[in-house]
């Protein structure tokens, strides 16, 4: 249950994003799982609790408290809604944040890639949604730039800090492996990683905080 579905282009409209049209809809993710209306309904609820059992049941999860796999996936898509209700994002901007994480996610346990070429996919999802409207009358971009920063130095702390541990767990026949151990997982935070953002996001975007 590593990429739970995601698509280029969300067509379900809703009253605050009804200026944003199917065109440039589709020039960012949105999440396949549930729609802006569920979604909408998932960021009214008041507890991570409700959540884990809203996100089960959506993911077919239903081994979490038994699977360290299940919880550990579970986990990581609460934390992704727990931080946009926090944010307080729109059902959209919510439906973009979990495609990402989604993608993310895949990358690591489908595709294997390797961190630097995942955030090569990050900056790319990221700059597509921060990108302006080619003319004054069109909608403003999916995040504002202080949304970005948010999204950027959540992704961070969720999932890139964690890479290694993410490879570890997540790929087949590593869960009895962890069971009981110990694992150092290093920061692979790098200059080196940031370069990507020649596709449109600023450096300082990616950049950890000092």
């Amino acid at each position: 249950m590593a990429a739970a579905g995601r698509r280029a282009a969300n067509k379900q409209p809703r009253e605050s994003d009804s200026n944003v049209n199917k065109e440039e809809a589709a020039a960012f993710l949105t999440w396949d799982v549930m729609t802006l209306q569920e979604l909408e309904d998932a960021l009214r609820k008041k507890s991570e609790e409700d959540l884990h059992i809203h996100l089960s049941e959506k993911l077919h999860l239903s081994h979490s408290e038994v699977c360290m796999k299940e919880a550990a996936l579970l986990q990581y898509y609460v934390q992704g809604l727990s931080w946009a209700q926090e944010a307080q994002l729109t059902p959209l901007q919510t439906s973009f944040t979990l495609a990402v994480l989604d993608l993310l996610l895949h990358n690591v346990t489908e595709k294997g890639l390797d961190f630097v070429n995942n955030v090569v996919e990050f900056a790319k999802a990221l700059a597509a949604a921060c990108q302006d409207p080619p003319t004054e009358e069109g909608p403003p971009a999916l995040l504002s730039p202080e949304e970005a920063r948010g999204l950027v130095t959540f992704t961070r702390e969720s999932l890139f800090q964690k890479y290694q541990m993410y490879q570890a767990l997540l790929s087949p026949g590593q869960e009895d492996t962890l069971l009981g151990a110990q694992e150092t997982v290093d920061v692979l935070w790098s200059q080196e990683a940031v370069t990507v953002l020649e596709e449109g996001v600023d450096t300082h975007l990616l950049t950890p905080d000092i």
